[in-house]
């Protein structure tokens, strides 16, 4: 495949999880462990929609910064030689359509980025969205990394009553990296 195909299916990839995150319009997909890091949990009663999962501080936790964390889950093989598209992503996400992709209204104007970089095996990015909804900082992390062959995005979001400064934001989202791929790490290796 020529690298502006590459460059193309990797776009129209993104843009579709994207759009799909942001509409609940995901196909339900299956078969990898949902790993918060330490002191956030799985809102099982809130839902929003197939291949996506919210998370939240737990219960009685003080000593976390309250945050919105999402999982938005590819189909199977979505993810496949992720890790080595940051160069990719990065003009990706600093496009039109990754800038619109990562709004929550869709529109590529109210979107800033701030940094785009490769962690690990996950390219993650920082932005800021002027249409942020109500209640929520307007400042976001990313990660984009590949999990049993599906394109996984994980999504760190502050309050706005408690914003999450830049290194918070960061340490959340490396955590639900490590979080997310220790415990299919495990779970691949038949470990519980």
């Amino acid at each position: 495949m020529s690298t502006w195909t590459s460059k193309l299916g990797l776009a129209l990839g993104l843009a579709a999880l994207a759009t799909a995150a942001a509409t609940g319009a995901a196909a339900q997909q299956r078969g990898l462990r949902i790993a918060p890091p330490a002191g956030y949990c799985v809102d099982r009663e809130a839902h929003s929609g197939p291949g996506i999962v919210l998370i939240g501080r737990c219960a009685g936790v003080a000593n976390r910064p309250p945050a919105v964390l999402t999982v938005a889950m590819g189909k199977p093989a979505s993810g496949l030689g992720i890790a080595d598209q940051g160069k990719a992503l990065a003009e990706f996400f600093t496009s039109q359509a990754g800038r619109a992709a990562l709004s929550r209204s869709g529109r590529a104007k109210a979107v800033t980025v701030l940094e785009a970089l490769t962690w690990r095996d996950a390219f993650l990015i920082r932005w800021r969205d002027a249409a942020a909804g109500r209640g929520a900082q307007g400042e976001s992390w990313r990660a984009v990394l590949g999990l049993d062959g599906r394109l996984l995005t994980l999504t760190v979001t502050g309050t706005a009553a408690a914003p999450l400064d830049r290194d918070e934001g960061r340490k959340l989202i490396e955590g639900f990296v490590t979080a997310m791929t220790s415990a299919n790490r495990r779970s691949a290796q038949g470990g519980d």
